[in-house]
């Protein structure tokens, strides 16, 4: 009976894995794209004058923009 619970409880552990894995890889594609730092970028010009602090010269992002976007996958991921 025990092994029984230990495999039911493998597999849910695996499909809690496989389901976040799959969450966090489309909220990668979705948060990296041009399109989201643009946004990031006009959020964080309200707040700060400095448009580049988030995309350069090249309208490549920069560390910062890269981390915000990493932060808000974490957030994303520990709340579901």
């Amino acid at each position: 009976m025990k092994e029984l619970e230990k495999e039911e409880n493998k597999d849910f552990y695996y499909s809690m894995k496989l389901r976040t894995s799959l969450i966090g890889f489309i909220l990668f594609l979705i948060l990296t794209s041009q399109i989201a730092y643009e946004v990031l970028k006009t959020i964080f010009q309200s707040i700060h004058n400095n448009p580049t602090i988030i995309l350069n010269e090249k309208n490549k992002p920069s560390f910062l923009a890269k981390l915000i976007m990493a932060f808000i996958i974490a957030i994303i991921l520990f709340i579901f």
